[in-house]
Order: structure tokens, then C-alpha cells, then sequence
């Protein structure tokens, strides 16, 4: 059974809380603290698998509270519940929250973003990458773009049109600005699959106050020096061309717009674990690829091997966190091994499977070498016809590239 601790000061909204879930006392398990330090002696007791608190609150804030649980109790999945609060305030609670609920919070949303936590932990079985991923405010990004954001964002004419294109063009930053828009961390949350669109949704004070206070954005690569900064450049170059080539296959099944939006969102976030295992594990991460090249064996097999999970599912845990749409997530957890999906029909998942074994690269070259289609996940979706038409797409998305 699930443990929930709800964390408010005022004894009225508590009283709700438990009114409103009560039809749900067989599924969690449920304690209600007023205050930090009385959630913190809960905690000391016996561990939580969610914890939902207030933002306003005297002696500890929220964003206080949620910092000491993200020290002690790392794998606990952390989510504000709070009125509208100023930048200030939310600034403050980027780094320690997970997701950001705000009151009144419709009884439903509540139910099922407390669900959804639950699901998404008890999907990643290690519970020392569950601490690792947890901790994970934002994973890194390239320095190049890095400091062509920030200089963008020092110039006396700064665009947010050029701040959000360069964005568009790194993984790890795109996963952020999708993290926020898609709880109310800044507003009301909205559905966005395009990074530059999420990002445009921001105004320039709010991202420069992003990226110079707050661990929000990460600063350039800093990993052991085995992990060369060419891995991760190649990592990201494959993400956007999957991303390209899974759009390509998509707009190619004629699938609506939106799916063909997920489409290329899921392929540019698909390896996103991967830059979480690089960055937290750097030498053994530099391990496997020296040995997934020696061998020609993809990676993810001694990922598997060590941890019995792997980038994949590392990758969609920490989208899940971040509440992320549920077919993105879905198609980075399965884009290895999609027959394991409930797919029947075409969906991102398919685009981006597709689009990653076919997509030729260094990193396809020299890490996921002798990767294979699987064959049986089309033959079900009575897809397998396409895959020349679909070989021959991506071939010439990846001629147009150069």
C-alpha cells in the first residue's frame, strides 16, 4: 500500500483533504501533518512514497520542507499544493518540487497526479536509481548552448524568440521547460509537445531569473573527466535526429497533428536516462561505453546487467516526476523493446522505435551498434510493409541534415 503525507498549517484544509480522499483509505495509506516539522517526524518514523504540501507556511515553507525530504528521503516524490504564489515564491520551489498543484485543486487532478506518482515509482524497481533520479533537478546540458543562452539573455535587444530556439536545440533543456509548463509552477498547466512553444510561454525576466538563481538549468557538462564532452554531444545530436526522422514517419502514416508533435518530442527525449547515468555515474558510465564499443553491444544491455533497469526506464521515470505526457513517457520506457507495450495500433512509440534503430550516427555507430527493429511489434500492429518506405525516409531526413 502506498504512504501519502499531506502537509498543510491550517487544520481546516487538512480536514478537507481527508474528507475528499477518504474513498481512497484502502489504496494509501494517508497521514496529515500541520506543518514542516511535524511532517518531518512523520517521515523519521517510516518512510512516504509521496509527499503534498503547502507552500505558505510559518517557521518551514514548503520549499524548505521539500529540500530537507529531498536530503533525507531522496526517493520520495515531491509535490507542492499552494494558492497563487509570487515568482519569488515559485522560484524557490522549482528545485524541490517535483510538480506543482495549485489550490482550489480540483478533487480529481489531485487523486490523479498522487496516482500517477505512485505508478511511476513502483514501475522503477531499483530503489537506488529511484534516490538517484529524485535528486535529478535538471540533467546537463551543452555548453555551447549553454552560454548562448546566457549571453542571449544579457543582450540589451534579448529575444525570446532566439532564447527558445536555442533551448529547442538541447535535450536537457527542453525536458525543463516541459517540466514547468506542464504543472502550474508558472500558471495554469498546459499540454505543449514543442519545446520552442514551451519555452515562448515564458517571458525573459522569468527564464534569466531561471537560469542565474536557481539550479533550474544546469551549467556546462561538469562529470569526471572520462565521460568526454564528444559522448554527450553525440547523445544529443542523436536525440534531435531521431527526433526528426520519428516526425518524418509519422507525418508519413498521415497520424494527426498532435501525434506527430509527440512523435518528435518522445525521439528527442527518448535517451534523456542516458544524460542522467552519465552525469550521476560518470566512470562506470564510461565503462559501458568502452565495453559497448569493444563488444558492439548496446549499452543499455550492461545497464541492464548492473541495475536491471535502463536508460529507458530511468529516462521515463524522471518524465513521470516531471509529469510529462503520458505518451512520451511511454514511448521512452518501451522504445527498446516496444512489444512489451499495450500498443495495438500506430503511436509515438512506434515513430520513435522505428526512427532510433534506423537513425545512423556516432552514437548509433559506436554504441547502440547491432541494434535490431522489432519485428514482432510490427507484425502486430500489421506495420511491418512499411519499414522499407519507412528505411528509405529516414535516409533521406538524414541526407537533408547534411
Amino acid at each position: 500500500m502506498n504512504r501519502i503525507l499531506f502537509v498543510d498549517d491550517e487544520t481546516k484544509v487538512l480536514e478537507g483533504l481527508r474528507r475528499m480522499l477518504r474513498g481512497l483509505r484502502r489504496q494509501w495509506h494517508m497521514e496529515f501533518a500541520e506543518g514542516g516539522r511535524q511532517a518531518l517526524r512523520f517521515l523519521a518514523d517510516a518512510p512516504f512514497d509521496v509527499v503534498v504540501t503547502d507552500m505558505r507556511m510559518p517557521g518551514m515553507d514548503g520549499s524548505e520542507l521539500l529540500a530537507e525530504v529531498a536530503r533525507l528521503y531522496p526517493a520520495t516524490v515531491r509535490i507542492i499544493l499552494s494558492g497563487q504564489c509570487d515568482r519569488a515564491t515559485v522560484l524557490k520551489a522549482v528545485g524541490p518540487a517535483h510538480q506543482f498543484l495549485t489550490k482550489p485543486c480540483d478533487s480529481e487532478l489531485l487523486k490523479t497526479t498522487v496516482a500517477k506518482a505512485c505508478q511511476s515509482r513502483d514501475r522503477l524497481a531499483n530503489d537506488s536509481l529511484r534516490q538517484l533520479v529524485s535528486r535529478t533537478n535538471a540533467a546537463p546540458s551543452l555548453p555551447d548552448v549553454y552560454w548562448k543562452v546566457l549571453a542571449e539573455l544579457g543582450a540589451a535587444d534579448a529575444s525570446m524568440q532566439r532564447v527558445s530556439d536555442l533551448i529547442a536545440q538541447d535535450v536537457a533543456m527542453s525536458a525543463k521547460v516541459l517540466q514547468l509548463t506542464s504543472s502550474s509552477f508558472f500558471g495554469t498547466p498546459q499540454r505543449v509537445s514543442d519545446p520552442r512553444r514551451a519555452a515562448s510561454l515564458f517571458d525573459l525576466d522569468t527564464i534569466r531569473a531561471l537560469f542565474t538563481s536557481t539550479d533550474t538549468f544546469r551549467s556546462p557538462f561538469d562529470v569526471s573527466e572520462t565521460l568526454e564532452e564528444q559522448f554527450i554531444q553525440a547523445v544529443v545530436e542523436h536525440s534531435l535526429t531521431v527526433a526528426q526522422n520519428a516526425k518524418a514517419i509519422a507525418a508519413a502514416e498521415h497520424c494527426e497533428p498532435g501525434l506527430v508533435e509527440d512523435a518528435y518530442l518522445a525521439g528527442m527525449l527518448h535517451d534523456l536516462g542516458v544524460l542522467v547515468f552519465a552525469d550521476h555515474l560518470a566512470d562506470r558510465y564510461s565503462a559501458y561505453i568502452h565495453e559497448s564499443q569493444s563488444q558492439r553491444t548496446p549499452i543499455w544491455t550492461f545497464e541492464k546487467s548492473d541495475f536491471g533497469v535502463t536508460h529507458a526506464d530511468v529516462g521515463g521515470y524522471l518524465m513521470a516526476l516531471w509529469a510529462l505526457p503520458d505518451t512520451i513517457v511511454d514511448a521512452t520506457i518501451w522504445h527498446h523493446s516496444p512489444s512489451d507495450s499495450g500498443d495495438r495500433s500506430f503511436t509515438p512509440l512506434t515513430a520513435v522505435h522505428v526512427a532510433d534503430a534506423l537513425t545512423s550516427d556516432r552514437f548509433s555507430r559506436t554504441v547502440e551498434a547491432d541494434y535490431a527493429i522489432d519485428r514482432p511489434y510490427l507484425d502486430r500492429l500489421g506495420l511491418i510493409d512499411r519499414l522499407d518506405a519507412w528505411r528509405a525516409l529516414c535516409q533521406g531526413v538524414a541526407l537533408l541534415g547534411a
